[in-house]
């Protein structure tokens, strides 16, 4: 049988309760050529068996189980390299995915065989049609000055898979991972913006984004990507770098600042504005008003 143009894959650790929702969704897409790739990464709980189960249904679900532990990224980079499609859809274990919605992220990377990432917008945006393909420039521009292309996880995006190859997948870099990769994608392809809530987002207390944000150390992890980012990107004229590395600085300030004040955690604010390297003339910037984001 030829290969399946998608690969979804679902990396899974203990979501017995969910799965199968997940799973469902899938199997359920208007598009049909794919194939699931279920990779439970040791559960404690019976992911494992559902997989084998839920494999004898469907002959497009392939599972895997890892011999040992891998975490989140290293997984997602595992289910990856059993991928046979042209592009990569994860969907995390605890969401859902539309019936239309593959369709749509397919027929957009078709008609732009030049982008690498097509992603799920997280706001409507009331100027420009979907789906927009963005070049290198343009998008950094916007992302640095403007309203971010991206701010969604791995679940709102498809990605052509030599790409993902190219750059050497997640990094597993904490906190920040997924924005790193769209990143690392944008610097060297466009990207395309697809329009917003193509899968649905299952909050709840044991999912990862529940987890991180109760963790005040995302703040710098985020704020030292950016930084990095900018810095190395040649999208952007030297000045263009200048104005975004100050707006860099004085949003971060302005974060920490209101951490210590909103959280009533001035003791644990102060560490981090130490382990951040703001200097006190860059702190103080942010008790003044941030510039317009357009």
């Amino acid at each position: 049988m030829p290969d399946p143009l998608v690969s979804c894959l679902v990396t899974i650790f203990n979501r017995r309760h969910i799965l199968q929702q997940t799973v469902d969704s899938l199997c359920a897409s208007a598009f049909q050529d794919l194939e699931i790739v279920l990779v439970d990464d040791c559960s404690n709980d019976t992911s494992w068996d559902l997989c084998q189960q839920l494999a004898q249904r469907d002959p497009r679900i392939r599972p895997f189980n890892n011999s040992q532990n891998l975490g989140d990224y290293a997984n997602r980079n595992k289910a990856a390299s059993y991928a046979t499609g042209k592009y990569l859809k994860y969907l995390d274990a605890d969401d859902l995915i539309y019936r239309h919605s593959m369709q749509i992220m397919v027929d957009a990377m078709e008609q732009y065989p030049e982008a690498a990432l097509a992603l799920s917008a997280n706001v409507i945006d009331p100027d420009r049609p979907y789906p927009e393909l963005i070049e290198p420039p343009e998008f950094f521009r916007r992302h640095f000055f403007g309203r971010s292309p991206i701010g969604v996880g791995p679940s709102a995006a498809i990605i052509r898979k030599e790409c993902f190859e190219s750059v050497g997948g997640f990094s597993g870099r904490q906190f920040v991972g997924d924005t790193e990769l769209w990143l690392k994608l944008a610097e060297r392809w466009p990207i395309v913006l697809l329009p917003p809530a193509l899968v649905w987002w299952r909050r709840h207390p044991g999912q990862q984004m529940e987890l991180e944000m109760k963790r005040p150390e995302i703040l710098n992890s985020r704020f030292e990507l950016e930084l990095q980012t900018l810095r190395e990107t040649a999208h952007l004229s030297d000045t263009e770098k200048w104005q975004a590395e100050r707006n860099l600085y004085q949003q971060h300030a302005r974060r920490l600042l209101s951490f210590g004040i909103k959280q009533r955690k001035p003791r644990m604010a102060w560490e981090l504005i130490r382990q951040s390297g703001l200097s006190a003339e860059q702190l103080l910037s942010g008790f003044r008003r941030l510039p317009n984001r357009s």
